[in-house]
């Protein structure tokens, strides 16, 4: 393979790669919905979408930060 393919396939490379964190959330279901179920892309744009709207629920049921009394108030 020449240099000049070389570099041309770095280019395409970089071309097609996505910044997750510059797409809004639009943007990035619609990428979502384009990659395959279960490929490490899919599983890293799902993960980044989750993580920009964090969940207010503990997500350890027995967080001492969050204990529920039988109330169903959070204890501070």
């Amino acid at each position: 393979m020449s240099s000049l393919d070389l570099r041309l396939k770095k280019l395409e490379t970089a071309a097609n790669t996505v910044h997750l964190a510059k797409l809004t959330d639009t943007e990035l279901d619609s990428h979502i919905l384009t990659l395959k179920d279960g490929s490490p892309g899919w599983y890293d744009a799902i993960i980044h979408r989750v993580l920009r709207h964090p969940s207010a629920f503990p997500v350890v049921h027995d967080d001492p930060d969050y204990l529920v009394d039988g109330g169903g108030q959070a204890r501070e």
